[in-house]
């Protein structure tokens, strides 16, 4: 049987403009993706089943819970300045600290895959914006949690950086532990989705 990791009911939200209304959805372990065009709310909703948002009416729950007691979402919008001060390897100890299934391995083996070893001790304002995205991928590699909420993931990487991501994608895909959510204008590559949600052009 597969497990939902979220779950949608009648969601309704408007933010300056209707984006939803009554939308309903589950998403299981595995690569989802929420479609749409440009302003058509797919940061929006990310930020719903993160809880950094409040739906006008409706219910979110992640692995059963409301998303701000859910323990085991990981979302950083990767456009923030709040961790501009901070190099990887500290964030790497902040998020080792928020989530107790943290593979430092993983980390470390991610790190030097996706060729960001030596700019583990700069701050990330002197990074690329495409480092910082990696460094934001790697965070959520390691970190264990049930549901992964990344926004258009591969914006500024580089296409070897991307086939590589993609690849660890598939692999993802395959073990279906987890619900990777991505949100974007097109499917990443020949990753295979578990869901779809499409917000329309």
């Amino acid at each position: 049987m597969t497990t939902v990791r979220v779950s949608v009911d009648n969601l309704t939200f408007d933010f300056g403009t209707p984006l939803f209304t009554n939308l309903s959805f589950v998403i299981p372990c595995g690569v989802s993706l929420v479609q749409g065009g440009e302003s058509r709310g797919k940061t929006s909703l990310l930020r719903l089943l993160a809880g950094d948002l409040s739906p006008a009416s409706g219910s979110v729950r992640i692995s059963g819970a409301a998303p701000q007691e859910s323990p085991q979402i990981y979302w950083h919008d990767p456009r923030s300045e709040d961790w501009n001060a901070l190099s990887p390897q500290t964030w790497c100890a902040k998020i080792r600290a928020r989530y107790p299934r943290f593979d430092d391995n993983e980390w470390n083996a991610l790190a030097a895959h996706l060729e960001l070893a030596e700019h583990m001790d700069k701050a990330m304002y002197m990074l690329s914006t495409g480092s910082k995205r990696k460094v934001n991928w790697i965070a959520g590699l390691a970190c264990g949690a049930d549901v992964l909420l990344m926004d258009e993931p591969f914006a500024a990487i580089d296409m070897a950086s991307i086939q590589k991501l993609q690849a660890l994608l598939k692999n993802w895909h395959l073990q279906k532990t987890s619900a990777w959510v991505l949100a974007d204008y097109q499917i990443p590559g020949t990753v295979p989705l578990a869901a779809l949600i499409d917000l329309g052009d």
